[in-house]
C-alpha cells in the first residue's frame, strides 16, 4: 500500500516550488497523511485481516537533490510512523533506488529508474519505468518473505 507522494505533489504545486511555502506547509500535509494511512491500516485490521500489510515508501526522483531527497524522507517517515502504529512493515523502496542509482550519480531518471517525460522524451516524469516496478516489486516480495520467515 503506497499513500502520499500527490499529496506532497499538490503542495509543491500550490506554493508554485516556493521552498518557504512547503516548508511552511509539510508539516500539516505530513499529518493528514500520517492520519489517512493510520486510518486506512486501522480499517483494514478492524475487518479482521491478521495477515502482512505492506505499506511502500517512495523513492526520490533525484537523490542528488537534497530538497527533493528531503521531502521524500519526510513522507517515508509519516508512512512509517502510521505503519508502525497498525502493525504494519515497511517496504523500503527509498533505499533500494539509492543504491540503484550510485553509477548515476543519484539521478533516477539517468539510472533508467523512471519513465520518459510525455511532454519530452529527453526528460523523466516520476512514475516508476518497467525497471522501477520490477525494482519495486522485488523489494516487496523480499519484504513479505522477510516478514513471513520471522513468523
Amino acid at each position: 500500500m503506497g499513500l502520499g507522494a500527490n499529496d506532497v505533489l499538490l503542495l509543491k504545486a500550490a506554493c508554485l516550488g516556493n521552498p518557504l511555502c512547503i516548508e511552511s506547509e509539510l508539516p500539516a500535509v505530513l499529518a493528514s497523511v500520517t492520519a489517512n494511512m493510520e486510518t486506512i491500516l486501522t480499517d483494514l485490521r478492524a475487518t479482521g485481516f491478521t495477515g502482512t500489510i505492506i505499506v511502500v515508501n517512495y523513492y526520490s526522483v533525484d537523490y542528488s537533490d537534497p530538497t527533493e531527497t528531503g521531502l521524500t524522507s519526510a513522507l517515508n517517515d509519516a508512512l512509517a510512523a502510521a505503519a508502525a502504529q497498525a502493525g504494519g512493515i515497511v517496504a523500503d523502496v527509498f533505499s533500494a533506488f539509492q543504491t540503484a542509482t550510485v553509477p548515476a550519480a543519484g539521478k533516477t531518471c539517468d539510472a533508467g529508474l523512471l519513465n520518459a517525460s510525455p511532454a519530452n522524451q529527453f526528460t523523466c516524469d516520476v512514475h516508476p519505468s518497467q525497471s522501477g516496478q520490477m525494482l519495486i516489486g522485488r523489494v516487496v516480495a523480499h519484504t513479505f518473505a522477510a516478514a513471513r520467515s520471522g513468523q
